[in-house]
C-alpha cells in the first residue's frame, strides 16, 4: 500500500513590496525573517526523510507561490525572491536516500497500546522505574479529547493534566540514533528510567520525530524500561502518544 502525504508546509513569510497587498497577508504558521523560515524549512525536510524510510512514497508542499493573501510559498507573489534557505536543494536531494526505520516502542496509531495513567496529582517519584503504579487505571493510547484534529483517542482525556507510565523491553541498549515518534497536545515532559529526556512545548499536529541527544541514549538499558509522561493542557485540542524508533542510516 502507498502512503502520501496530501499536504505539508505552510510556512508563511511576507517578504515587503513582493506581496499581493502590503497588509493582511495570512500563512499557516507565520515567521518574520528569511533565517526563522529556512530552519523551520529544515526542520520540515527532516520530518520528511524520516518518514519516506518509514514508508512515505509522495507528499505535497503548501505552495509554490505565494497566492494572493496565502504567503506559504516557496516564491514570492511577483516570482522575484526564493524564500527557502541556500542549502535546499541539498536537502532534496537528501530524500533519495532516506534511513531505515525500526520500531522500538509502538504508538497507538495501528495497535493500541496499554499504559497506566492518573489524573490526579501523583507523587514526586511518579516516573521512577520502581514507584508502584498499580492503583493507577490502565487504558489504551492515545489519551485525548474526542475530536481532536488527526487524533485516533483509545481512551478519552478531558482534565487539565495527565500522568502516563508503561514498561518495554530492549534486548541490547546499544542505540545509535534513537527519536521519539510523538503526537503531544499541549506541553509534555518525557522520562526514560528515572530521567528526562525531552520537554516538548506547545503542541503539533500530527506525529513526529524527535531526536534524543546523547545523555538521553544512555538512559536506555538491556531488559526493562520504564516511559513515563506528563501532559498539560492549555488550549484547543488535547491528546498524547508516543513510541520509540531508531533511525538507521543506510
Amino acid at each position: 500500500m502507498a502512503h502520501f502525504l496530501g499536504e505539508f508546509g505552510g510556512l508563511g513569510l511576507p517578504v515587503e513590496g513582493h506581496t499581493w497587498i502590503e497588509k493582511g497577508n495570512w500563512g499557516y504558521r507565520s515567521y518574520k525573517t528569511t533565517e526563522e523560515l529556512g530552519q523551520a524549512y529544515r526542520d520540515l525536510m527532516y520530518q520528511l526523510r524520516i518518514l519516506v524510510g518509514d514508508g512515505l512514497s509522495a507528499a505535497i508542499y503548501t505552495q509554490t507561490t505565494d497566492v494572493e493573501i496565502e504567503v506559504n510559498g516557496m516564491l514570492t507573489y511577483d516570482r522575484a525572491i526564493v524564500k527557502l534557505p541556500p542549502d535546499a536543494k541539498e536537502l532534496h536531494a537528501r530524500l533519495s536516500s532516506p534511513p531505515f526505520v525500526r520500531e522500538l516502542v509502538a504508538t497507538s496509531e495501528r495497535t493500541p497500546q496499554s499504559w497506566r495513567y492518573t489524573t490526579d496529582p501523583p507523587p514526586e517519584t511518579w516516573f521512577a522505574p520502581a514507584f508502584d503504579d498499580r492503583a493507577w487505571k490502565e487504558g489504551t493510547g492515545g489519551f485525548g479529547q474526542p475530536g481532536t484534529k488527526r487524533a485516533m483517542v483509545g481512551t478519552p482525556w478531558q482534565t487539565t493534566d495527565i500522568w502516563i507510565r508503561r514498561t518495554f523491553d530492549l534486548p541490547s541498549r546499544a542505540l545509535t540514533n534513537p527519536h521519539l515518534r510523538v503526537f503531544h497536545d499541549d506541553d509534555a515532559e518525557v522520562y526514560l528510567n528515572g530521567e528526562r529526556i525531552a520537554t516538548l512545548p506547545g503542541s503539533v499536529s500530527g506525529y513526529s520525530y524527535v531526536l534524543l541527544d546523547a545523555p538521553a541514549r544512555g538512559r536506555f538499558q538491556s531488559g526493562a524500561n520504564t516511559l513515563a509522561i506528563h501532559v498539560k493542557q492549555v488550549r484547543g485540542g488535547q491528546f498524547i502518544d508516543v513510541g520509540i524508533v531508531e533511525v538507521i542510516e543506510k
